[in-house]
């Protein structure tokens, strides 16, 4: 442990705060305004949630560079500092407590099911030692989970729109002298569907250089082999200045198109217009509202147009809060839910490994979002939804294995934000809870949207034979499967109206191509539950190896079950 973050003990310590991983800075944690030697500041590094998953090294870099940042910031302004590798929170928090014989223990309460439990735990342990504790409301976010109770209660549908505009109501974003939407209207997606220009150059890539913090950050986080993802590629703002100075970078020079083009796509863009605040938010460099109220200026002041404006509003007052409170609403049992009956393990694909003869390592556009969320640890929502998880939606991939995946492999991906997203809006799992229907589409979507299909192995208007896309012809099956439960739904009939035109024989067809598909797609082995207790050193997880038959080239696949003690990592 580095001297300048070593524990400072005194007897006149009274109060231990815990700075969480999502609270890097005063714009979110509950750290007092001025430095008290009765206050200990606690950060710590759990071992057992860096063995969790296979995290992109990326994830870990943001997350401890932002923690070590934010820590040696609030030390050299006075503040009593224990920074500190420990088992977990819980047992880190509980060993600071007692190191510096305090009376009670602040915290944040729980954003993910599984702190709570730790919560638990340490409660328990510090009544042990007659030491309380406080839970404090998350600062991070607008809503709270017993104000989204309050809303959810009696509704017989619980939609983002109205939750939307109930949010913009209480908070006064985006309305009139009257209260009512400004321009006339609370949404304005329709305009805003508009692929990429043919022959316009693409915005670069945004870089925040590392300093030293992070490039030995980086250095330590290159080394842990159990992990996945680039790490030299890292290039986000890890202190709230840096993340301060990305939010006015994107208000001048992509909020006034953000709008027409937020669901674009193109070959080796992993944000075109987006403003990737979603990572500094979720590691509490940023507010929401200030967030919000930025962009709201952009528009008041004539800098950016309503459409463009509304719909990024709308992704962090509207769709940011609800996935949260809906995370909280449908209970611990919701991440298994599999209203499809959804048996496929993940794609080997998924990780960037597949070997020749998998038919999906010749998608164009996956091979593309694969890669750059290996080398930047993100794309934006589009890739996201309509290629990774419209495509495992129709190969029929539980939906838990593609949330484990999202969660591990984005740098802004966490249990409360991944677990809706993905078995309520991508696969459909949750059975209609949170959206009104599942998003699949054919590959005619993705040619309309972006450049993939430009040059690519397959057709996307064909539905079978030699050189039809993947994505179309599961989509159709996909619509054969499930004909009986969507016959009658009104936002799906209409598609499965249009299977019913095909002649059995096609339909044949298509199914027979889909069953020969899924044949030779290379997956992972089926995936083992996550370790949550205290003591969960080790971690075992499903998590494809590169073996001599890829580096050949070879139609083998395999799947290695690598054991790693969690006392190597520590994000």
């Amino acid at each position: 442990m580095p001297s300048a973050l070593a524990p400072a003990t005194s007897s006149a310590v009274r109060t231990l705060v815990f700075v969480a991983p999502w609270e890097c800075s005063e714009a979110v944690a509950r750290v007092p305004a001025a430095p008290s030697p009765r206050v200990v500041l606690c950060f710590v590094e759990s071992l057992a949630m860096g063995a969790r998953l296979p995290w992109h090294r990326q994830k870990l870099v943001l997350v401890l560079s932002a923690m070590r940042h934010f820590a040696e910031r609030l030390r050299d302004a006075g503040h009593v500092v224990d920074y500190r590798r420990a088992a977990d929170w819980a047992t880190g928090v509980a060993e600071a407590a007692c190191a510096h014989g305090v009376r009670r223990v602040v915290a944040t309460r729980a954003r993910d099911r599984f702190v709570g439990a730790e919560w638990t735990r340490l409660r328990d342990a510090l009544d042990v030692s007659g030491i309380a504790l406080e839970l404090r409301e998350d600062r991070g976010f607008l809503d709270t989970p017993e104000r989204f109770a309050d809303w959810a209660r009696g509704r017989r549908e619980l939609r983002l729109e109205w939750f939307y505009r109930d949010m913009r109501r209480r908070h006064g974003v985006l309305l009139d002298e009257a209260g009512a939407p400004a321009g006339g209207a609370w949404n304005f997606d329709a305009e805003n569907r508009k692929p990429w220009p043919k022959g316009r150059a693409l915005p670069p890539v945004w870089r925040e250089e590392p300093d030293d913090v992070t490039r030995r950050t980086m250095a330590r986080v290159a080394r842990w082999d159990w992990c996945w993802g680039d790490v030299d590629g890292f290039a986000l703002p890890v202190t709230r200045d840096a993340a301060l100075a990305w939010l006015e970078r994107f208000a001048v020079e992509r909020l006034p198109e953000f709008g027409p083009y937020e669901d674009a796509m193109q070959t080796g863009a992993p944000d075109l217009l987006h403003s990737t605040l979603a990572p500094l938010l979720n590691v509490g460099l940023l507010h929401p509202l200030e967030v919000v109220r930025r962009a709201e200026r952009a528009w008041r002041e004539g800098a950016a147009p309503l459409p463009s404006v509304e719909g990024f509003v709308r992704q962090v007052v509207g769709w940011r809060e609800y996935v949260r409170g809906m995370y909280w609403w449908l209970g611990p049992d919701y991440e298994d839910s599999n209203a499809l009956g959804a048996e496929r393990a993940l794609p080997r694909a998924f990780w960037g490994w597949a070997p020749a003869g998998d038919p999906l390592a010749r998608m164009a556009c996956l091979t593309d979002s694969v890669r750059l969320v290996h080398d930047h640890g993100r794309v934006h929502h589009i890739p996201r939804l309509m290629v990774q998880a419209n495509l495992a939606t129709l190969l029929g991939v539980r939906p838990r294995d593609l949330n484990r995946w999202f969660w591990a492999a984005f740098v802004d991906g966490a249990h409360w934000v991944t677990t809706p997203n993905v078995v309520g809006m991508a696969t459909w799992g949750d059975g209609g809870k949170l959206a009104s229907k599942p998003y699949v589409a054919t590959g005619a979507y993705v040619q309309r949207m972006s450049d993939h299909c430009r040059g690519c192995a397959y057709d996307p208007a064909r539905r079978h034979g030699e050189g039809a896309c993947p994505m179309t012809v599961l989509y159709w099956d996909f619509l054969a499967r499930h004909r009986e439960r969507f016959a009658a739904h009104p936002r799906m009939g209409m598609m499965v109206r249009n299977l019913d035109r095909l002649s059995e024989e096609e339909v044949a067809a298509i199914r027979a191509d889909a069953a020969a598909l899924r044949d030779a797609v290379a997956w992972e082995a089926p995936a083992e539950p996550m370790p949550v207790a205290a003591d969960a050193l080790v971690t075992t997880w499903n998590v494809p190896a590169r073996g001599p038959e890829d580096a050949a080239g070879g139609e083998a696949a395999t799947t290695a079950t690598r054991r790693t003690r969690a006392r190597r990592a520590a994000p």
